[in-house]
């Protein structure tokens, strides 16, 4: 049979990387990464946001989104999935169809474990109705970066939710994913989710029954954004039930227990420099270096306004993880053209991917960006 069992990567992408000193100018602190400008890669094939990016090996995967048609007033919600390939300079390829998942969404999670891509939850609406899944689909990626057909899991979320984030733990008993947070539906209310839904990876891409863990999140939110450090989950960010109020710039921590589920939660002392949601966040480990570096690039720190910076903390060594992430702070270059939320984001080769996501001024974008940069140390 084939096993899911092997190099667990998701797409909040972890990479060594050569560094590009070229990227540094003389006035730039060390202790802060530089980018290079940002240069075009190929367009997505539509635009899109709220999209599920998961990068595996050398290849990133773009799935569902939504956009939204201002002269027709209709949102147009993708259940497709493309892929490019990440070139020996680092740059993309044109985007290539992969097979269809059922049912267009935004708001899934989705992350590579092995040789499966997973994708869960989401939402859809039309003028009268409003769905939030529960579903989890799997699909097998060949050798070149191809997808199977999408198969169903019989075992479905205990909650529906949207807009939230996906990882996989690695722990002495197996692989885990783990659903966190996002935002659901419960009678007339709006709700965002401090729960964690955790279900074993099997051979052949299929997961066991999806649990509630014991230990909550402290403050519900959608639009976290959850990476892996050394078997730890860490949480950034979000957005919670009270819109102007609950705008989260904390960072919660979990070590991974034996059965894949999270212990109680620290909070990190070093918070965001703001409140953020519909950010995208990349793990990068630093060649040469014990020290890796966190990358939160664009989101919204309120309704109606939209970032452009990126903001990064570096994670020591040895000490436990709670504890290990440093300050966080607005990198002195590296900001994109115009703010935007809902975009993805990957990095390979110490370049940083951005991809779609919409602006202040409703445009939704195509567009696809990427910059080397100097990870710098602390």
């Amino acid at each position: 049979m084939r096993s899911a069992r092997f190099l667990i990567i998701s797409v909040f992408a972890v990479a060594t990387f050569a560094q590009h000193p070229e990227c540094r100018q003389s006035w730039m602190p060390s202790d802060a990464p530089a980018f290079c400008a940002f240069e075009a890669e190929p367009s997505l094939p539509e635009a899109r946001t709220y999209h599920a990016v998961a990068k595996g090996g050398n290849y990133i995967y773009v799935l569902g989104g939504f956009r939204f048609e201002a002269p027709t007033s209709q949102v147009i919600y993708y259940n497709s999935v493309v892929r490019s390939m990440i070139g020996a300079d680092g740059r993309l390829s044109a985007w290539s169809a992969e097979p269809a998942f059922s049912n267009g969404r935004s708001g899934a999670g989705a992350v590579r474990a092995g040789s499966c891509l997973f994708l869960t939850g989401g939402s859809s609406s039309t003028p009268t109705s409003l769905t939030y899944y529960d579903d989890t689909q799997a699909a097998w990626v060949d050798a070149s970066g191809h997808l199977s057909a999408w198969t169903a899991s019989p075992n479905r979320l205990k909650t529906p939710r949207s807009n939230h984030s996906l990882v996989v733990v690695t722990t002495p008993q197996g692989d885990f994913l783990n659903a966190v947070a996002g935002v659901t539906k419960i009678g007339q209310d709006t709700v965002h989710l401090d729960t964690i839904e955790v279900a074993k990876i099997g051979d052949d891409c299929k997961i066991g029954e999806w649990i509630i863990a014991n230990f909550h999140l402290k403050g519900g939110r959608s639009t976290p954004q959850a990476v892996i450090v050394r078997s730890n989950v860490v949480v950034i960010g979000g957005w919670g039930d009270l819109d102007l109020i609950d705008v989260f710039h904390d960072v919660q921590v979990s070590p991974a227990r034996p059965d894949g589920t999270p212990s109680p939660w620290r909070t990190s002392p070093g918070p965001l420099p703001t409140g953020i949601y519909g950010h995208a966040t990349v793990l990068a480990t630093i060649d040469g270096q014990p020290t890796s570096l966190l990358l939160a690039v664009g989101g919204q720190p309120g309704t109606g306004a939209y970032a452009n910076w990126i903001s990064y903390s570096y994670v020591l060594p040895t000490i436990p993880v709670a504890d290990a992430i440093g300050i966080w702070r607005i990198a002195p270059s590296g900001k994109l053209p115009t703010g935007r939320a809902g975009l993805g984001a990957a990095e390979a080769k110490a370049r940083l991917y951005v991809i779609g996501g919409n602006d202040a001024a409703g445009q939704y974008y195509r567009e696809v960006l990427s910059a080397k940069f100097d990870a710098g140390h602390p």
